[in-house]
């Protein structure tokens, strides 16, 4: 993995001077861009951090595998939502070894932009080697657009994110704009670097896309 979030989860900083009082994506519910998303079949929410999509989508009714590198994520995750409607496993999301044809819908949620390019391919792979033929994936990732005056911490352009899409077997049917929420309270060093007044719930851009495996 590009970062150390088992590290970040404890308090350290995501990325050298990035500092932090908090979990920035700590919003103790499901990300809104989740509304309308369409799924099928057994789901994997892949980068799972604290497990409040994953319950969102479990709530739906659906098998929902939620996995995260980080043990202090899995951990916590467990602890909130104890019901046993989600099944939270510790693993790699450049490789999930163990889940060949495993899932019909992946959702990936604020994870791709903390992927350096190399382990982004590796990631892509890894999900292919882990759906089922004519799989859907949600991509939700940090975009390079501005929202009122607000950009996101880790800016991806259309390119970055639709060039590794296509080179490794996913094909786009859907690219659109939108927001991530996030905990504003945990991001005092953030919004003085961008020189803005902090908000309790920033949305932060982001891209919104829809891919299905060839």
């Amino acid at each position: 993995m590009s970062h150390d979030f088992d590290a970040f989860y404890q308090g350290e900083p995501l990325a050298p001077g990035l500092k932090h009082n908090g979990i920035p994506w700590d919003i103790a519910r499901p990300q809104p861009a989740l509304a309308g998303l369409d799924f099928h079949g057994d789901v994997l929410d892949i980068g799972c951090g604290l497990g409040d999509n994953a319950a969102f989508v479990a709530n739906q009714g659906f098998a929902v595998t939620a996995v995260d590198s980080s043990p202090t994520a899995i951990a916590e995750a467990s602890k909130r939502f104890p019901d046993g409607n989600v099944q939270f496993v510790l693993a790699d999301a450049i490789d999930l070894a163990g889940y060949a044809a495993s899932f019909d819908t992946v959702l990936s949620c604020a994870l791709f932009h903390c992927l350096d390019v190399t382990d982004r391919i590796r990631h892509l792979h890894a999900l292919r080697r882990a759906t089922r033929p004519g799989a859907v994936l949600h991509l939700l990732t940090f975009s390079d657009r501005v929202r009122d005056g607000l950009p996101s911490p880790f800016p991806q352009s259309e390119k970055d994110v639709r060039k590794p899409l296509s080179d490794n077997g996913w094909n786009i049917t859907d690219f659109d704009e939108g927001t991530l929420l996030a905990n504003g309270a945990t991001m005092v060093a953030f919004f003085d670097a961008v020189g803005r007044p902090p908000t309790e719930r920033p949305a932060l851009p982001c891209w919104v896309v829809r891919a299905v495996r060839g």
